[in-house]
C-alpha cells in the first residue's frame, strides 16, 4: 500500500496507540485522515542489510560473487533440461500473486514498434522486465519476458529511435535504499524485446553494477549509461564502453544519477546520490570526453553546494528548457531549478505544497534520495510533472503546482501509490503518461488528471516474510511487503489480496492451533493482532526497537510471542491472544548480540532458539519465565563469528536435529547438528558464495531440505556433511531473492516469500488431495459457473455438479438449468478419503420472476427463501432473520429481514452483496422498486447502494443518484468505502423507512436483476442495515418461460444455419425465426415447434435457404407460449463473403436513456466501454460482456445530460469510436 512517515523528527512515540488496520486517525475540518505517518529509518534498514550480507573478513558486500552464483545456477538448470539436477529435489512452484499489487518500478518505456503505442515494457527492481501489449485495457495483461536472467534488478530501459528493434535494459538499484539489489550490467535485445542477451562488456564489471539511467542517441545510435562510476558511452552497440564523464574526467563525482537527450540531441547529465556531495548538471553536444560543460556555476542561479542527488528532465519541444530537482544534505527536496536558455541562467521554481498537514514544501518527505522524478510534456515546455511521495503538476513552468494524487486518497485527491521513481510521457503525447512507483505501474490518458492502476498481474511485489493458515487445503496466507503492507491471500491461483495492515509489511504469524489469532508487523516492534481470522487488526505494540525488519516467532502451543529487541535482549508478549504487557529480557549468552532469527521449539514447552548477529545460536529454556536460561549451543563449533544467523530450522519430531543458515558473503552458510548442538557439521556442499536466508526440512524425510537464497530456492535430497549436493529448484519460480519459507503440518504445503516476484507455493511434500473453487457461487439460470481444480497432485477428475450432470475435465464450465441450491463433489485419482472434496450447498442458482413482485411472492422474505442469496468478502454478510442489535433490530412485517449480521456490528472492511431474482420487465409501462430499510452506519463513510444488471449478472450499474427516498450521501470528496462520486445510503434511519425508485427506464428488458451492495471502510463500525418488504410494482410480466442456452449461426455454402438450445421450457409452443438486414426491421421466415414443458437440455436448428446476399444478416427468435405470451431472444449476425473485418454500430441516435451496441459477429464479446465529454473528460468506464450481437447500455442519470458525447469501445485491442447525441 503506502509508505509511512514521521513528521516529528525528534519525538519517539511511547504512548500506546490503538491503530486499526495499521493506522491511527486524526482529523482536519473536512476529511477523515486514517494514518499517522512515520518516517522509515532507512539508515537502520541499510545497516541491517549490511550486517546480514557483508563479508566479515573484508567488511564489504561482495555482490560480484553473486554473478558466479547466477552462472552456476544456469549451468545446473541446463543439466536439468535433459534430466534431474543432481542432488536437487524434482519440484515445481505455483505463482500465487498478488494480482492487484505491483512493486517498486523505476523503468518504463512505450514500445516504438507498436504504432498504437499500447505496448509497454516495465521493470521491477527485483522482479525483472515485463511487457503488456495493451496498457489501455482496464486490467492490462502483463507477462514476464524472462524470469531467469542472471539479474532481474531492472532499473532502466531504453529504445533506439532509429532502430526500435534494439532495446536495452540496465540493472542494479543505486539509490541507497536498504533492499537495493546490485546489478550485473546491461542486456540488449535486437528483436523488439522478445529476447535479451547480456552484454559481455558489462558482465561482472563493477562499472555497471548500478546502472541508473540509459538513453540511445536518436541519430547515431550511441548508447549512454549513467552509472555509479560515471557516464559511459558505447558507439558499437555495447561491445565496448568508454567513460565520457566522471570524477577527474570532467566532473567532481563519479555517481551519475540521470541522463537525457535534449531536443537538439545534446547530452544532458546530472550527478549525485545520497551523501556523495554536490556537483550538478552537465551538457555536451557531442558526448565526447572533455566536452561536457557544467551548467550550474553558483552565480547563474543554480548553486554548486548544498545538495547531493540531482534529477533532470529536458523539454522535448524546446532544447533550451531543462528542469533540475535537487536533494539537500538532509535527504529532503533542496530545490527545483529551471533554465530556458540551455543553462546560461537558472530560475528557482516554487516547491509544490502537499495537502498533508506538516509536510509543507518537502513533497519527498525527507526521501529525495529515494523517490524523486520529473518529466516534461512533449508539446509544452511549461507543463511538467514531479513525483516524490505524491504527484504534482505545473502548467506555468513551475510558478505554481497542483497536487494530482495522494498516497492513500486523502484530502479529496485520487489515490496513487506512494514513492514515485518514473514518469514517462508516450512519444509525442500530452495525454498519455505512465508512472512507476512502489506500487507498480499507473497510467493517465488525460495528462494526469485521472490516474489509474495498471499493475494487475504485474507481480514484482517484494516480500520479507510470510505465514500460512494451518487448515487443510486453506488458501489463506499472509505476507509482509516492502512498502505494500501485509497482504492477505484467500483463494487459489493468482488472485487479488487484501492489505490488512499498512506501511512496510514485515514478519507475520498465524496461530497454528487457532488461526483466528493472527499477527502482522510494521517495521521494528510495531505489531498488530487479529482475533477474528484476519478480518480486523489492532495495534498491540508501537515501539521503534529491534531491527528494521524485525525477526519474531509465535509459540502456537504456549500462546506467547517472541521478537528481537535490542543488543543482548529479546522481547515477549505472554498470553498473546489477549495480553498487552511486553517484557524485555536480557540473556547473558547473547553476549550483547542482536537477535536476527527466532524459532519456537516444536516439542519442548517454552523453549526458544535465537540466532544473533555475532554468529551465536542460543537455546533459551523457560523463555516465558522471569529468569530464563540461555545456552550457547554452537560454542567452539567452528561456525562463523561476526556473521548473521538468518534462520534456525528445527525438525518437528526431533529437536536435536537443527539446520542453521547464515546470510553473509564469505562464510560457510549452512550447518547441521543431530545432537542438539553438541557437534555441528558443515552441509553447505556446493552452494556458491551467496546469502542464504531460510531453511526448511522435508517433514516426512529430514534428510531432505530446502533453502531460500539470493538466487531462488535450492534443495538437496540428502544432507550428507561436506558432500551434500544442492541444486536450484526454481521451476515455476525465478532467479529471485527469496526471504522465507513456511510449511503447515496438515498437508505439508510450502510457501515462499520472494523479494521481487511475490508469493509462490509448492506441493513437493504434500500427499494428493482434492479441492476446488468456483468463480461464482451465486448465479442466475442459464449462466455458466467456471470451476477451477485446486487439488494437490491430481491426475484425473470426476465432477458431480449436483443437478444430475458430471464432467471429467480438469477445469469444467457448467450451466445450471433449474433454480436451487446445489452440492458439488470432485473426486480425483479415483476418489475416496482426501481424494474426494464435497462442498455442501455450494452453488445457489437464482430464479426468474415476473412482475408485480410483492411481499407475498417472496419480498417479505418469509416464502420462496431461495429467491435471494448473499455473498461476502470477509466476516460481514447478509443474513436472513430478526436481529436484536439496536439500529437494525426487528422486522417490518413477518419474522425475517435481510440484515448485515444478525448479531453484533458489521466488521471493518465489510463488503457483501444481497442478490434478488432475475425479473422480466419486457412490457412497456411504469415500474417502481421499493423496500423498507433501517440502518446505523459510521456517518460519512460506510453504507450500501442498489445496483442492477441487464445480463444476469455479467455487468452491474449503480441504480440512481441522490434524491428523495433514495441515496442520501453524494460522496463527492471520496475517502469512503465507495469510490468518490458514487452515492450511497448513509444517513441513520432509526425506524423502518420506505425507500423507492422509479425504474421505468428498464422497461423492455426481459432480464433485470438487482443487488444490495454493502461496504465499510477499515475503521469504525456500527450496527449496519436491515432490509424488509422488497417489492417491484408495474405491468404484468410472467417469469421467462424458456431459459435459453446458446443461439448462434454460420454461413454454409449457399445457406445460413441457425442453432439454438434451451435449458428448460415451460408452456413453450415454439419459436418464430426472424431476419433483418439492419437489425431494426425484421421479417419472419418460419416456425420451429418447442417441447412444451421440459427441464432438460434441448437443441434446435433452422436453415435459411435463401439468405440475403448482403455481407451481414441479422436473426432473432420470437418465442411464443401456448397462452400467447412472447419473448424476444438476443440478435445474432451472420457474415457472408470473404471479409473478416469486424465492425460495430450503435442505435438509436439520438439516444434517450438506452444505447444499443450492435456487433457484427455472434458469440461472447468482452470489451471496455468509455464515454467522454467533448473536452475529453472521462465520464464513464465499464468492463462489459455481451453474449450476443446486441449490448444495451443505460444512459440515465445526471452524468449524461442532453448533449454530444464520444463513445469508445475497446475489444481485443481494437478501438471503435463514435459520437452519440443524448436527448
Amino acid at each position: 500500500m503506502k509508505k509511512s512517515f514521521l513528521y516529528l523528527p525528534v519525538i519517539v512515540l511511547t504512548t500506546a496507540i490503538t491503530i486499526v488496520m495499521g493506522m491511527a486517525r486524526y482529523f482536519d475540518s473536512s476529511i477523515k485522515i486514517v494514518k499517522i505517518p512515520k518516517r522509515d529509518r532507512m539508515d537502520l534498514a541499510i545497516q541491517q542489510e549490511f550486517d546480514m550480507t557483508r563479508d566479515p573478513a573484508t567488511m564489504k558486500i561482495h555482490r560480484e560473487r553473486l554473478q558466479a552464483a547466477y552462472a552456476y545456477a544456469d549451468q545446473l538448470r541446463l543439466q536439468g533440461q535433459t534430466g534431474k539436477i543432481a542432488g536437487a529435489l524434482s519440484m515445481s512452484w505455483t505463482e500465487r500473486g498478488p494480482s492487484n499489487v505491483g512493486g517498486r518500478t523505476r523503468a518504463i518505456i512505450v514500445d516504438l514498434n507498436d504504432a498504437t503505442r499500447k505496448t509497454v515494457f516495465a521493470g521491477g527492481v527485483g522482479g525483472g522486465i515485463w511487457k503488456t501489449t495493451d496498457i489501455t485495457a482496464a486490467s492490462p495483461n502483463w507477462t514476464p519476458v524472462n524470469d531467469f536472467f542472471d539479474n532481474i534488478a531492472i532499473t532502466t530501459i531504453c529504445q533506439s529511435v532509429s532502430n526500435p528493434q534494439v532495446i536495452y535494459f540496465g540493472s542494479g538499484e543505486g539509490y541507497f535504499n536498504a533492499d537495493a539489489i546490485t546489478g550485473d550490467g546491461i542486456w540488449k535485445s535486437i528483436d523488439g524485446g522478445a529476447t535479451f542477451t547480456q552484454l559481455a562488456s558489462t558482465n561482472n564489471n563493477a562499472n555497471f553494477s548500478f546502472v541508473n539511467r540509459m538513453v540511445v542517441h536518436p541519430v547515431n545510435g550511441d548508447v549512454y549509461a549513467a552509472t555509479s562510476t560515471g557516464l559511459w558511452r558505447s558507439q558499437n552497440g555495447g561491445t565496448t564502453w568508454t567513460e565520457v564523464l566522471g570524477a577527474g574526467n570532467g566532473s567532481t563525482v563519479d555517481f551519475m544519477s540521470d541522463v537525457d537527450i535534449a531536443a537538439d540531441n545534446a547530452i544532458v547529465v546530472s550527478t549525485g546520490r545520497f551523501s556523495t556531495g554536490a556537483d550538478g548538471v552537465y551538457r555536451s553536444t557531442t558526448g565526447n570526453a572533455a566536452s561536457f560543460t557544467k551548467l550550474n556555476t553558483g552565480a547563474n542561479g543554480f548553486p554548486t553546494t548544498g545538495f547531493d542527488r540531482v534529477e533532470i528532465a529536458t523539454a522535448p519541444s524546446n532544447a533550451a528548457v531543462i528542469y533540475a530537482l535537487t536533494q539537500n544534505a538532509a535527504g529532503a527536496i533542496g530545490g527545483i531549478y529551471k533554465t530556458t536558455n540551455t543553462g546560461t541562467s537558472w530560475s528557482t521554481c516554487t516547491l509544490p505544497a502537499d495537502a498533508d498537514p506538516g509536510v509543507g514544501a518537502d513533497f519527498t518527505r525527507g526521501q529525495a534520495w529515494y523517490d524523486l522524478i520529473v518529466a516534461v510534456d512533449p508539446n509544452n515546455a511549461n507543463t511538467a510533472m514531479v513525483g516524490g511521495v505524491d504527484l504534482f503538476r505545473t502548467s506555468n513552468g513551475g510558478t505554481s503546482w497542483t497536487q494530482v494524487s495522494h498516497w492513500y486518497g486523502g484530502f479529496g485527491y485520487q489515490e496513487v501509490h506512494a514513492d514515485h521513481h518514473s514518469i514517462v510521457y508516450a512519444p509525442g503525447s500530452s495525454s498519455a503518461i505512465y508512472f512507476g512507483n512502489d506500487g507498480g505501474v499507473y497510467s493517465s490518458a488525460d495528462g494526469g488528471t485521472v490516474i489509474s492502476f495498471k499493475s494487475t498481474n504485474y507481480n514484482v511485489t517484494q516480500y520479507y516474510a510470510c505465514a500460512i493458515n494451518p487448515g487443510l487445503g486453506s488458501n489463506q496466507f499472509m505476507a509482509g511487503a516492502q512498502d505494500n503492507g501485509t497482504q492477505q491471500y484467500s483463494v487459489p491461483g493468482i488472485n487479488a489480496t487484501v492489505e490488512v495492515t499498512g506501511g512496510d509489511g514485515a514478519f507475520c504469524h498465524i496461530d497454528q492451533s487457532d488461526p483466528n489469532y493472527q499477527f502482522s508487523s510494521y517495521v521494528y516492534n510495531n505489531i498488530y493482532r487479529s482475533a477474528d481470522g484476519g478480518n480486523t487488526f489492532t495495534s498491540i505494540r508501537a515501539s521503534n526497537t529491534g531491527s528494521f525488519i524485525n525477526p519474531s516467532d509465535f509459540d502456537d502451543a504456549g500462546n506467547n510471542f517472541y521478537a528481537s529487541y535490542s543488543a543482548g535482549m529479546y522481547t515477549r508478549l505472554l498470553n498473546a491472544h489477549t495480553g498487552t504487557t511486553w517484557n524485555n529480557i536480557t540473556i547473558a549468552a547473547f553476549n550483547a548480540g542482536r537477535v536476527t532469527a527466532v524459532r519456537d521449539a516444536p516439542v519442548t514447552a517454552n523453549r526458544v532458539y535465537f540466532g544473533l548477529n555475532n554468529g551465536r545460536v542460543v537455546r533459551v529454556d523457560n523463555a516465558n519465565a522471569a529468569t530464563p536460561t540461555g545456552t550457547h549451543i554452537n560454542n567452539g563449533a567452528g561456525m562463523p563469528a561476526s556473521a548473521t544467523v538468518s534462520c534456525i530450522e528445527v525438525e518437528n519430531d526431533d529437536e536435536n536435529h537443527l539446520l542453521v543458515t547464515y546470510s553473509n558473503y564469505g562464510v560457510t552458510s549452512v550447518w547441521e547438528t543431530r545432537n542438539g548442538g553438541t557437534t555441528w557439521t558443515n552441509v553447505e556442499g556446493n552452494i556458491p558464495d551467496m546469502p542464504v536466508r531460510w531453511a526448511l526440512f522435508n517433514p516426512t524425510d529430514s534428510s531432505e531440505a530446502l533453502i531460500a537464497t539470493e538466487v531462488g530456492v535450492w534443495s538437496t535430497d540428502e544432507l550428507n556433511g561436506a558432500s551434500t549436493v544442492w541444486g536450484p529448484s526454481n521451476s515455476g519460480l525465478a532467479n529471485v531473492r527469496t526471504d522465507m519459507l513456511q510449511i503447515r503440518s496438515s498437508d505439508y504445503m510450502v510457501i515462499a516469500a520472494t523479494h521481487g516476484r511475490g508469493l509462490f507455493s509448492t506441493d513437493i511434500f504434500s500427499p494428493a488431495r482434492a479441492d476446488f473453487v468456483a468463480d461464482n457461487t451465486i448465479v442466475y439460470t442459464g449462466k455458466p459457473v467456471n470451476f477451477t481444480d485446486g487439488s494437490v497432485k491430481s491426475t484425473s477428475w470426476a465432477w458431480n455438479f449436483g443437478d444430475g450432470f458430471t464432467s471429467t475435465v480438469k477445469n469444467p464450465s457448467h450451466t445450471y438449468n433449474t433454480p436451487g441450491v446445489y452440492t458439488v463433489i470432485l473426486s480425483i485419482n479415483g476418489g475416496g478419503g482426501a481424494l474426494t472434496a464435497t462442498k455442501t450447498s455450494y452453488i445457489t442458482v437464482l430464479p426468474n420472476r415476473g412482475t408485480p413482485y410483492n411481499i407475498v411472492a417472496g419480498g417479505n422474505f418469509e416464502t420462496n427463501f431461495n429467491d435471494f442469496a448473499s455473498t461476502q468478502n470477509n466476516a460481514t454478510k447478509w443474513q436472513r432473520g430478526n436481529s436484536a442489535v439496536a439500529g437494525k433490530n426487528g422486522v417490518r412485517s413477518g419474522s425475517a429481514a435481510w440484515v448485515t449480521l444478525l448479531t453484533g456490528n458489521y466488521t471493518d472492511n465489510g463488503n457483501c452483496m444481497l442478490y434478488t431474482p432475475n425479473y422480466n420487465l419486457s412490457a412497456a409501462g411504469t415500474y417502481t422498486l421499493q423496500f423498507y430499510r433501517k440502518n446505523l452506519f459510521e456517518i460519512g463513510y460506510d453504507g450500501f447502494r442498489v445496483e442492477y444488471s441487464l445480463n444476469k449478472g455479467d455487468s452491474w450499474f449503480i441504480l440512481g443518484t441522490t434524491g428523495v427516498n433514495w441515496y442520501d450521501f453524494a460522496n463527492g470528496a471520496g475517502g469512503t468505502a465507495f469510490p468518490a462520486g458514487e452515492p450511497f445510503f448513509n444517513a441513520t434511519q432509526s425506524a423502518y423507512t420506505l425507500t423507492s425508485r422509479d425504474i421505468s427506464f428498464l422497461a423492455g428488458n426481459p432480464n433485470v436483476a438487482f443487488r444490495f451492495v454493502f461496504k465499510a471502510d477499515f475503521t469504525v463500525n456500527a450496527a449496519g442495515v436491515a432490509i424488509d418488504d422488497f417489492e417491484i410494482f408495474g405491468p404484468s410480466n410472467v417469469p421467462l418461460p424458456v431459459t435459453m442456452g446458446s443461439f448462434k449461426g454460420k454461413a454454409i455454402d449457399n445457406y445460413n444455419l441457425l442453432d439454438w438450445t434451451t435449458l428448460s421450457e415451460l408452456s413453450n409452443e415454439g419459436f418464430y425465426v426472424q431476419r433483418s438486414d439492419d437489425a431494426k426491421e425484421f421479417e419472419e421466415l418460419g416456425f420451429v415447434k418447442g417441447k412444451g414443458n421440459s427441464t432438460i437440455y434441448n437443441a434446435y436448428q433452422f436453415i435459411d435457404r435463401n439468405p440475403l446476399q448482403q455481407l451481414i444478416s441479422y436473426y432473432r427468435l420470437r418465442q411464443m407460449d401456448f397462452n400467447g405470451t412472447e419473448t424476444m431472444s438476443k440478435t445474432i449476425a451472420i457474415k457472408r463473403g470473404d471479409s473478416n473485418s469486424s465492425s460495430l454500430s450503435v442505435f438509436p441516435t439520438p439516444v434517450h436513456d438506452q444505447l444499443h451496441l450492435l456487433f457484427d459477429q455472434p458469440g461472447n464479446h468482452r470489451f471496455e466501454l468509455k464515454i467522454y465529454n467533448l473536452k475529453g473528460k472521462l465520464l464513464y468506464s465499464q468492463q462489459a460482456i455481451s453474449d450476443g450481437v446486441v449490448y444495451t447500455l443505460p444512459l440515465a442519470g445526471p452524468s449524461f445530460t442532453s448533449g454530444v458525447y464520444l463513445l469508445q469501445v475497446i475489444e481485443d485491442g481494437e478501438a471503435y469510436s463514435t459520437k452519440i447525441i443524448k436527448e
